[in-house]
């Protein structure tokens, strides 16, 4: 069997180191200078010059801004966007020029702030926000870029601080039906009716 399969793998080698080569051949490496000022590099096709390919952006101090890749002139795959310090900001994820797949943002310690998911170009799925001690800070579910469905707030000290649902507004979102307030210490305080973010108190803790 081993024998069989010994064929097949030098075809499929061979086949990939063509392609490389070819795209050698067809293609060129790129360096010029953007408004601000940042050297960026990036491969493009020698046809019709369509960025194909690896493409990044760099700092005066010669770090990484920015690294993507490319496919026929548009984003395709990981997107990254970088500190001056070198450290990771934003990963985000293209496929064929439309948002799909993870977003994750950092602080300029490397720590973990916000985890999202692109679905069809939007925003849907949970959204999870960070404290600066990892502790998870929010938890919201959005629907085409907004916050619409259930959500729950903690301290800092990983304690539940509310538990409600949201509706979507122009401005910003509201909460709808039951929402309940916690202390510090996880003791229930309050819980309120809401409707369209008008929030009325039906028990609180004496």
């Amino acid at each position: 069997m081993l024998n069989q399969r010994f064929p097949l793998l030098i075809a499929a080698v061979l086949l990939a180191l063509l392609q490389i080569f070819c795209k050698k051949i067809d293609h060129e490496t790129i360096e010029n200078r953007t408004d601000s000022g940042q050297l960026e590099r990036f491969e493009r096709r020698k046809t019709d010059f369509a960025k194909d390919g690896l493409y990044q952006k760099f700092y005066a101090n010669g770090k990484i801004a920015e690294e993507a890749n490319y496919s026929n002139d548009t984003l395709n795959g990981e997107q990254k966007f970088f500190f001056e310090t070198g450290q990771l900001e934003i990963s985000r994820q293209f496929k064929h020029g439309s948002f799909e797949g993870a977003y994750k943002q950092y602080d300029a310690t490397g720590k973990l702030l916000i985890e999202q998911t692109y679905l069809n170009n939007a925003l849907n799925g949970w959204s999870l926000k960070y404290y600066p001690n990892g502790q998870l800070q929010e938890k919201v579910l959005l629907k085409d870029n907004s916050e619409n469905g259930p959500f729950t707030e903690y301290y800092e000290n990983g304690k539940l601080k509310a538990e409600g649902t949201y509706s979507p507004a122009d401005e910003a979102p509201l909460e709808q039906g039951e929402l309940k307030e916690y202390d510090s210490t996880g003791v229930l305080i309050r819980i309120a009716n809401c409707v369209d973010g008008t929030c009325r108190t039906t028990w609180k803790k004496e």
